[in-house]
């Protein structure tokens, strides 16, 4: 049962006194029921047009609308059909209605599809659905159409239950005489319905179309009987398309640009159900609708198609119609089906169209990313499940021509991702990936790495919070072992551990583009730490390598130690947020003093203390490398700023030192002064959140009073 015919319903049930008047309403003398599409200018002119006869007299005019104004709730107003309303300025007066300025004592029942009803919702005491033909209705039916065959009919509601992937199935339920065509279509493909949901209503258009020729004795020479209807359907697919684009669920009569014979055979075939209109007395007149929306949006397609394939409309045309993205998607994608039916390479122009025009379409913001490139995975999808091996061919069309430098992604696309990483696989364009916080998985890594193996573009990938574990990394390593492009890849975040970073280490033994990595947050442990130092020992092109939040204990740091004195490239490592704590630090200490190229080295909150401070001041001595080193965090206190102090008296190559949040008392804050004084390369000093103090301060003071390098010095506390 659909809303007008609810509406018919409770206005005959009210009029005939009869028991299944809804007890939810209220007693009343009056029922008024107007199509909202019909009201001109104001409800009181609706009334007399749609409701008064037409021969009543000015008298009996007035005594009924008085009886309307003085007893407002005694009467229920029925509005059927707000998003019918054809001129939106109009939903005002509506409005006023809802919120109680006209009318306001009346009892009132608007009805309207979701999307105009979200918009009154808040003003409506009670809200109703119309749920139509039921799971339970349909599962009924079913069995009594295959008594007969009751394996059958389970295979069946199998696909139609809520719970399968045959979406399209389930909402053509809720239509008994679509339920019906569903189980004509289950007896031709024995519970085996196309993949394809463009195949899927061409099988249906087929079967009706069979059953009006065996109806009227009729036998055509053609097995495909499309092409028999040709004309017929095109003129009714031009009609569904024309409403379609006005906003309309239903074709007037006289908006039928065809012969009275053929209007005749287009309702003969089933397709459209014929409706009186309940407009106004003067202006009544026969509509038709379709037995279900997505049959107007099918023969729209099926209309688009045919000036497609014919040239009289080109792909450009249509991919550049916003419509086709928001309340016309679905028409777009059966044009695309019915395209591909008829000619593969029109197929193929129309998937080149679509990644041309993408460029300009990923600059938006992220949900229109994600609306766009689903958009254009739906057609890849539709025509691929529609023809058998089309699907690579379609997307590395797409993806070879698809012109974008950069590109950030971070919304979720399901199972599109498989499609996004063939189309990646040949792309020539794209240099800047961030694919971060889409929850990859080990599974999508594993699609990921081949689209990396053979990727000639990519230079930059940020795969960090995407839940990639061990298994996840190892598929990246075979793809990092034979990329030569891939020169940043960012990992945080995720779930790698120490196995994981085993076999990234494997990976950048070989790899000779990959210049930074970064792994932070991961968890490999000392036992990470170890594998990736073998790989250090004879990597050549890795520069900067960002471990922190590992877990790293001293071991790990050893280990680190053992690839920084024989490494040649790496100069920068962050190590911060690990426990590395002071022997630690003494390990790597050793390999600052040999170390030629580490110029940036970040401990920040290792748990170093003052023992830590003291075994890297040795180094810092020494040093001709370390420009940038972050302490802070690290309770170094007094006794480890005063050994740090006696290694910038003699470094000749730091310029940024961090010293935060350390317990740096005032005594050693002028231990730091002394060094100040006579350092003539130290230019950043921070030494904020501390426990300087007035003293401290003026020791720092006096400092900078000589010092004529230090441009930049915190000591707020």
């Amino acid at each position: 049962m659909g809303k007008t015919t609810y509406c018919q319903k409770l206005a005959y049930d009210w009029a005939n006194g009869r028991e299944e008047w809804d007890k939810s309403f209220p007693a009343i003398e009056l029922l008024l029921l107007l199509r909202c599409h019909d009201i001109e200018t104001n409800i009181w002119e609706a009334i007399e047009e749609q409701i008064l006869p037409e021969d009543i007299n000015e008298d009996s005019k007035e005594n009924f609308f008085k009886f309307v104004r003085e007893n407002q709730s005694k009467v229920l107003l029925v509005l059927d059909g707000l998003d019918e309303v054809d001129d939106p300025s109009k939903l005002t007066m509506y409005s006023k209605i809802a919120e109680c300025r006209e009318f306001s004592k009346c009892n009132i029942v608007f009805t309207s599809r979701h999307e105009v009803g979200m918009k009154f919702r808040r003003f409506c005491d009670t809200l109703w659905e119309i749920v139509g033909f039921t799971m339970k209705d349909a599962e009924s039916f079913i069995f009594k159409y295959f008594k007969n065959n009751k394996p059958l009919a389970h295979k069946l509601l199998e696909q139609l239950s809520p719970r399968s992937e045959s979406k399209d199935l389930c909402e053509m339920m809720a239509n008994p005489l679509n339920t019906t065509l569903l189980c004509l279509l289950c007896e031709d493909f024995q519970g085996s319905f196309p993949n394809s949901r463009t195949q899927l209503y061409i099988e249906i258009v087929l079967c009706v179309l069979r059953r009006y020729e065996e109806k009227n004795k009729l036998s055509s020479s053609s097995d495909d009987l499309i092409k028999v209807y040709e004309n017929e359907l095109i003129h009714l697919g031009h009609m569904a398309f024309r409403s379609l684009c006005e906003g309309q669920l239903y074709i007037e009569q006289s908006k039928f640009d065809c012969s009275s014979t053929v209007l005749s055979l287009l309702t003969k075939f089933g397709f459209l159900s014929v409706q009186v209109s309940l407009g106004s007395r003067r202006r009544r007149c026969v509509r038709y609708g379709f037995m279900h929306k997505s049959f107007q949006e099918f023969f729209s397609g099926f209309f688009l198609a045919s000036k497609i394939l014919s040239g009289e409309v080109d792909c450009d045309t249509v991919v550049t119609d916003e419509r086709y993205l928001d309340e016309l998607k679905q028409v777009f994608l059966f044009m695309t089906g019915i395209v591909v039916s008829r000619c593969k390479e029109t197929a193929v122009c129309l998937v080149k169209t679509i990644a041309a025009h993408m460029k300009s379409k990923l600059q938006l913001k992220k949900q229109n990313k994600r609306r766009n490139l689903k958009f254009a995975f739906d057609c890849i999808r539709e025509c691929a499940t529609h023809k058998k091996n089309l699907l690579s061919q379609l997307l590395h069309t797409f993806g070879s021509h698809l012109d974008i430098e950069a590109l950030e992604l971070h919304v979720d696309l399901s199972w599109y991702f498989e499609y996004f990483w063939e189309a990646l696989s040949v792309n020539s364009t794209l240099t800047d990936l961030d694919l971060s916080g889409n929850e990859i998985g080990d599974f999508r890594a594993d699609s990921l790495s081949d689209a990396i193996k053979v990727n000639t573009a990519l230079t930059n990938l940020d795969l960090s919070d995407n839940g990639i574990g061990n298994s996840g990394a190892g598929f990246l390593s075979d793809g990092i072992k034979v990329n030569t492009t891939l020169t940043n890849l960012n990992l945080s975040g995720n779930r790698i551990g120490a196995s994981g970073a085993g076999s990234l280490s494997d990976a950048i033994k070989v790899n000779t583009a990959l210049t930074n990595l970064d792994l932070s947050d991961n968890g490999i442990g000392d036992s990470g730490a170890a594998f990736l130092s073998d790989a250090i020992k004879v990597n050549t092109v890795l520069t900067n390598l960002n471990l922190s939040g590992n877990w790293i204990g001293a071991s790990g740091a050893g280990s680190l130690s053992d690839a920084i004195k024989v490494n040649t490239a790496l100069t920068n490592l962050d190590l911060s947020g690990n426990v590395i704590g002071a022997s630690g630090a003494g390990f790597l200490s050793d390999a600052i003093k040999v170390n030629t190229v580490l110029t940036n080295l970040n401990l920040r909150g290792s748990q170093i203390g003052a023992s830590g401070a003291d075994a890297l001041s040795d180094a810092i001595k020494v040093s001709t490398a370390v420009t940038n080193l972050d302490l802070s965090f690290n309770h170094i206190d007094d006794s480890g700023a005063g050994s740090l102090s006696d290694a910038i008296k003699v470094n000749t190559t730091l310029t940024n030192l961090d010293l935060s949040s350390n317990w740096i008392g005032s005594s050693g804050a002028g231990s730091l002064s002394d060094a100040i004084k006579v350092n003539t390369t130290l230019t950043n000093l921070d030494l904020s959140s501390n426990w300087i103090g007035t003293s401290g301060a003026r020791f720092l003071s006096d400092a900078i009073k000589v010092n004529i390098i230090l441009t930049n010095l915190n000591f707020k506390s």
